[in-house]
């Protein structure tokens, strides 16, 4: 039997990459580090701290809650499990090396590197991996400064393939405008059935989207379907010519893009989302002095960051050239996943442990500014996108297109110990679960009680 105790010593390790046994957190033990606002008639409650950055997180076919701690691999989190009257927490698979990719489909797992996906054999009754990895999927970019790698399996359920993505080289990477550059793109695989005798190369999946900065997050809305729904960074543009500090302080948006995942022809859709030529504007007006020249635009609108002369305003303005946006996100919030809370009848009940009415909405995660003054993100937002719509209720030009349910109390202490949130996850219930890298927690989201 598992003792609980109500405080936990950070993962008890014998190194920091071996856990040396299971723990529990009983129900109502932690608080969180820093304070959190929460939206009326819901509550924000932590149910495990100490964890070693936690990242992607999903479900398996056992409610198990299952979770990339980057730098130690993937743990287990069930709820009530024998002699743990809470949360207990035991280890699935070590790999130091996992970024923030994780999918499960029945009795297998597929976790990313920052150059590799790869597949496990996966035990649901014991919550542990059995057997060697199966690489599915390798030659991914690996360097750059960013390495969330996420993935997805489609469809859903019963997949038979996996969407891959890749990140820049740099803040502001020339070669990602170039689909054969491997950078700042979505990419599908085909699963192979069976394990097979060599890798995918990742430069010889499909093509789904370039010049998306990083697509942190990847989710399908309507579910089984191929309409593919991607968050992404935007790019840091504090040394670009001819723009003042006031003005990047503001901008760009970060952005909601919208990608075909079953257009297989290259030429049958534009697959180019911008980065790194073309941006977006958050606010227009944030120096009508030193910045006059984008007065009278709008929110969503795109202008270009002069790095060739072909690639200007025009270039970026024409969607035959340039896909935006269909939402944007304030400048600096730096979304990292999203998750559709979905109706009644498929995935997920959408009862009782969040509103009826939000089925179909969408759920980002902000992790948070690191460049803006004061700072923006830190918590998780709702956003309105029909159910069997293209596009979010809100225009491309609304700066209230979503809604916090979740923030760190006192932005101008964060980072600090404030959430920093990064992945997402409804249960059958309907609660979503979320994870907080940097202060080290999991937390939950519902209805009040």
């Amino acid at each position: 039997m598992v003792s609980c105790t109500a405080l936990l010593t950070v993962l008890q390790l014998v190194t920091s990459a071996t856990l040396v046994h299971a723990q529990c957190t009983p129900h109502g033990a932690l608080a969180f580090r820093s304070p959190v606002t929460t939206a009326s008639g819901l509550a924000t409650t932590p149910i495990f701290a100490g964890l070693v950055t936690p990242r992607g997180i999903v479900f398996d076919g056992a409610g198990a809650l299952l979770v990339v701690e980057r730098g130690l691999g993937v743990t287990a989190f069930v709820e009530d499990a024998p002699g743990c009257d809470g949360w207990l927490r035991s280890v699935v698979l070590q790999n130091a090396n996992l970024t923030q990719g994780i999918q499960v489909d029945g009795a297998r797992l597929y976790v990313s590197t920052s150059g590799e996906v790869l597949r496990f054999a996966y035990d649901t009754a014991a919550r542990r991996v059995t057997g060697e990895p199966e690489v599915i999927v390798d030659g991914v970019p690996p360097d750059g400064e960013l390495t969330t790698r996420p993935i997805l399996l489609f469809p859903s359920t019963n997949a038979t393939h996996i969407l891959v993505s890749s990140a820049p080289a740099a803040n502001i990477d020339p070669s990602a405008r170039n689909a054969s550059s491997g950078r700042s793109q979505v990419r599908r695989f085909a699963l192979p059935s069976t394990r097979s005798a060599s890798p995918q190369d990742f430069f010889a999946g499909t093509l789904l989207a370039f010049g998306i900065r990083n697509p942190a997050g990847l989710a399908f809305l309507p579910p089984h379907s191929s309409n593919l729904w991607v968050v992404e960074n935007g790019a840091s543009i504090d040394n670009t010519t001819g723009l003042t500090p006031t003005f990047v302080n503001d901008n760009p948006a970060d952005e909601l893009e919208f990608v075909d995942a079953a257009a297989a022809e290259p030429g049958s859709v534009n697959r180019f989302y911008g980065f790194p030529d073309c941006t977006t504007l958050w606010n227009p007006n944030a120096d009508p002095v030193g910045d006059p020249q984008f007065l009278g635009f709008k929110t969503g609108e795109q202008f270009s960051l002069e790095l060739e002369p072909q690639r200007g305003d025009a270039f970026c303005q024409n969607p035959e050239d340039n896909v935006p946006p269909r939402l944007s996100f304030q400048a600096h919030s730096v979304p990292l996943d999203i998750k559709f809370f979905l109706p009644a009848g498929t995935e997920h009940d959408a009862t009782p442990a969040l509103p009826a009415s939000w089925a179909g909405d969408a759920f980002v995660s902000f992790h948070g500014s690191f460049d803006r003054t004061p700072p923006t993100g830190y918590g998780v937002v709702r956003q309105v996108v029909p159910f069997s719509g293209l596009q979010p209720s809100a225009p491309p030009s609304s700066q209230t297109g979503y809604t916090f349910l979740a923030q760190a109390t006192n932005l101008t202490s964060c980072p600090g110990t404030c959430i920093r949130p990064v992945g997402l996850a409804f249960a059958d219930d309907g609660r979503l679960f979320v994870s907080s890298d940097s202060s080290g927690e999991l937390f939950v989201i519902s209805k009040m009680t």
